[in-house]
């Protein structure tokens, strides 16, 4: 059992390492050291400088909506408190007494608005859901909710400001304009590089250490000791050769986690979501103007169902020009033979910096973004695409989150994992839960992330498809820098004459 006197080690730096690490330091633990390949103190979780974790990026959405799940829909409400709080704590801060990358203009959360929209007349029974439990649960939130075509709720949010009804109608043109929705104003998008970046900076200030980097940060191995009945993980040994001894090992490695532990393959997945950029010159005015946080909100689209399932996104434009949508209705794979362990193989992550690295993108999901936003945004129809990301999240197999000990290694290797595409808003306050899981303290989220593994004859959320999936990268079709561009020649050239 951890004490506070244990040597504590965590693999991984993103939103599961930092929350942990924070919330283990602040509650008295106080021999906490993180892990991690990644040169987070030199070049603060940017993406576009070596870093392809899920948590490093421009921004994501914050929301509270969660259907029927009040578990979720609870805990994010009160992280929002809290991201609200750090913001304050920034911009109450001297200049010196903030981290590099971050000065006391920044806001983590922004508060731009987020727009829930699916084809048809009638929302999406899980907009339905996501408003009923609001409404039995939280009716002050729900009273930020408005329905999109409700004349009252418009009127309402008239009342509150006409910037917000603007805001409820900026996707009217997606979908041929065959769409319905809600707004909840109350949410928006967070800052994700810069938050880690805070968050990293919060755990050195509570005294966690961070060894990072590679090799020196880059785990290569875990330290097992056969001799007893149940293995006993002693620590890690990373790639510069060192050993690093530890009573508790937890990786929170994302979707790296099954390279690390190939037990966990059977746990959770690693797949990838297409994410499209787009720079906007500086001279357009205004475009800038039009989709500013301030006049334009975070937003998701939902449409069909299975294999023609869509799910795409996009986010307000960034201070440097660059707008981002996304695409996760089909989740990709990459199988490639696990590092250790002979004859298993896994999907592993593939980006811009690994041994193997890919600049590009599946032609699948690029082109069914592509056909979304030119209905959307035809004033965008000029610019294309500048650049792609596999994002690659870590699924579970039921989209719960994986924070338990792994079995058969006597309380000695715990795993924070299993994100989901659904973790970056708990940032400020996952870890609580994840000490008390830690801690064997049982709390409302212990039965849900148990350790557990795929159930054959289940949908296991696509873990049992395998690599002869059509999801699995290798055998499909990648896109190339012409499938940017939004218009072809040909049509550029009509749009002439």
């Amino acid at each position: 059992m951890v004490t506070s006197d244990s040597k504590i080690i965590i693999v991984g730096g993103g939103v599961f390492g930092l929350t942990t690490a924070l919330w283990l330091a602040r509650s008295g633990y106080g021999d906490v050291t993180v892990f991690d390949r990644c040169q987070f103190d030199k070049n603060y979780y940017n993406p576009a400088d070596g870093c392809d974790g899920a948590s490093s990026d421009l921004n994501k959405v914050f929301r509270m909506a969660y259907g029927d799940r009040l578990d979720y829909q609870n805990l994010a409400i009160e992280a929002r408190d809290m991201w609200l709080d750090w913001n304050k704590q920034i911009k109450n801060s001297c200049p010196d007494q903030l981290p590099d990358g971050i000065n006391t203009q920044d806001e983590l959360l922004l508060i731009t608005g987020s727009c829930f929209l699916s084809e048809g007349e009638r929302l999406h029974e899980y907009y339905e859901a996501s408003l009923c439990t609001m409404e039995r649960t939280a009716p002050e939130f729900r009273r930020m909710q408005f329905v999109k075509d409700n004349v009252a709720d418009e009127a309402r949010l008239g009342n509150i400001d006409d910037k917000w009804v603007r805001k409820l109608h900026a996707l009217d043109k997606i979908n041929h304009g065959d769409v319905n929705g809600f707004m909840d104003i109350q949410a928006g998008i967070m800052l994700a590089d810069k938050s880690c970046n805070f968050a990293r900076f919060l755990c050195e200030q509570a005294g966690v250490q961070f060894i990072l980097g590679d090799p020196q940060g880059k785990i290569k191995r875990l330290i097992i000791d056969q001799a007893y009945q149940h293995r006993t993980v002693n620590g890690i040994e990373t790639e510069d050769g060192r050993t690093h001894l530890a009573d508790l090992v937890i990786v929170a490695a994302g979707p790296w986690t099954s390279s690390i532990i190939p037990e966990a393959h059977r746990t959770v997945e690693a797949t990838a979501g297409t994410v499209m950029f787009m720079d906007i010159p500086k001279h357009r005015t205004d475009l800038y103007e039009k989709f500013h946080p301030d006049n334009f909100p975070s937003w998701s689209f939902r449409k069909g169902q299975g294999e023609d399932y869509y799910q795409g996104y996009g986010m307000p434009i960034t201070k440097e020009g660059r707008i981002k949508f996304g695409f996760r209705g089909r989740k990709f794979t990459n199988f490639q033979d696990h590092p250790t362990e002979p004859g298993l193989r896994i999907s592993t992550p593939r980006t811009k910096y690994t041994e193997n690295p890919i600049e590009t993108v599946p032609i699948y999901g690029l082109a069914l973004i592509k056909e979304q936003l030119k209905m959307a945004f035809p004033e965008l129809n000029e610019f294309g695409f500048q650049e792609s990301r596999l994002c690659w999240y870590t699924d579970s197999v039921d989209n719960d989150y994986v924070i338990d000990y792994v079995p058969g290694y006597s309380e000695s290797l715990f795993t924070c994992t299993g994100g989901s595409g659904h973790a970056f808003k708990f940032l400020p306050i996952l870890g609580r839960h994840v000490k008390n899981q830690i801690e064997r303290k049982v709390d409302q989220f212990t039965p849900l992330w148990k350790w557990r593994v795929v159930l054959d004859g289940q949908d296991n959320n696509g873990l049992s498809d395998g690599e002869t999936s059509i999801r699995n990268m290798v055998g499909i079709e990648m896109a190339d820098r012409e499938d940017f561009k939004w218009t072809t020649m040909e049509e550029q050239f009509v749009g002439l004459v």
